[in-house]
């Protein structure tokens, strides 16, 4: 094979590789070249005053979006959005879009901490609008909002908190596989899946449960302070509501759509006409705010990859027992 054949062949095979979602470009320093894109323009050309839809789709993480170019996850897209937002005097409010099962305990908290924060910094508002599911993980983030808005057939709450311990001991008995563990303590492998869960491993894990749940109620507290902390907890059981029961119950402010939402956050911000606006990344498709919401949306002219999903058994797939992920999940797993 002459130099000029192999290299068209590596070329053409990167390429399959890329287009198929094996392999990412990493686009360096992107955050600094984020585009501000218009969705609603304002009624009147003279208005400078803008609100930013930031949106949450798909589970909470802080893991890359594969693809031909890799995109960030969602705690940095919106870390992101955020810092642009905090320098453009223009944008008076945020518009967050959720559209969320919940995701990891620590990414969930992470991304309520840095929209609360913008707050405190800014001054600026914060209204919520859900639109399929905004549960756990989902509307522990939307805590953070002023005013929560929730379409007509939105799936909420699920207030608590999950951990998932699979067991492979009786799968590697049967097959002959052993597991020699030497260990500090008794307890350094907690959690293992090549054993069975002793009491005493059970009762810390509960412990770790009720730790996180007790941090979800309280900033459910703060969120939604019409509640009072009983009402909150008898609503914390795991459950989850329709708009129209989440009304009911005070866990929302109001029913409606985007449009609904957009009129909100223009309101709590004092102001009578503005654009909506979102960024994007360079090669990142956000023809309106619907897009990239589980309906079709599309990423540099190919099909964008199928809603991020959380790996419950905490397996790394890719590599094989190479390790597993922190169990502890703010997540709705119906």
């Amino acid at each position: 094979m002459t130099a000029r054949r192999a290299f068209h062949t590596v070329v053409i095979l990167l390429t399959a590789l890329l287009l198929a979602g094996c392999l990412s470009l990493p686009m360096a320093r992107r955050s600094e070249h984020m585009v501000l894109e218009t969705l609603i323009p304002s009624k009147s050309v003279w208005t400078a005053k803008k609100v930013l839809l930031v949106s949450v789709d798909g589970a909470i993480d802080d893991n890359p979006e594969g693809g031909l170019f890799s995109e960030p996850g969602t705690v940095v897209k919106v870390k992101d959005a955020l810092k642009h937002a905090e320098e453009d005097s223009t944008i008076r409010t945020i518009l967050l879009r959720v559209n969320s099962p919940g995701g990891t305990v620590t990414a969930s908290d992470i991304l309520y901490t840095e929209l609360k924060r913008f707050k405190e910094r800014t001054g600026k508002k914060i209204v919520a609008v859900f639109l399929d599911v905004a549960a756990s993980g989902g509307y522990y983030a939307a805590m953070c909002a002023d005013r929560i808005v929730a379409h007509p057939t939105t799936v909420t709450g699920s207030i608590g908190v999950i951990a998932t311990l699979p067991s492979l001991q009786g799968l590697s008995e049967k097959i002959g596989v052993e597991v020699r563990v030497i260990k500090s303590g008794n307890l350094k492998d907690m959690g293992s899946l090549w054993r069975g869960m002793s009491s005493q491993e059970r009762e810390l894990f509960q412990g770790l449960i009720n730790s996180m749940y007790e941090r979800f109620l309280a900033v459910v507290q703060e969120g939604r302070p019409k509640l009072d902390a009983q009402t909150i907890r008898n609503l914390a059981d795991g459950r989850v509501f329709t708009a129209q029961e989440a009304l009911e119950k005070g866990l929302v402010d109001q029913i409606g759509y985007i449009e609904d939402a957009f009129e909100s956050a223009k309101s709590v911000a004092g102001i009578g006409d503005a654009s909506l606006v979102t960024y994007t990344y360079p090669f990142g498709y956000r023809g309106n705010y619907y897009a990239s919401a589980g309906m079709g949306s599309m990423r540099s002219g190919f099909p964008a990859p199928a809603p991020t999903q959380i790996n419950l058994l905490n397996l790394d797939l890719k590599t094989p027992f190479s390790g597993f992920r922190a169990p502890l999940y703010y997540l709705w797993v119906p």
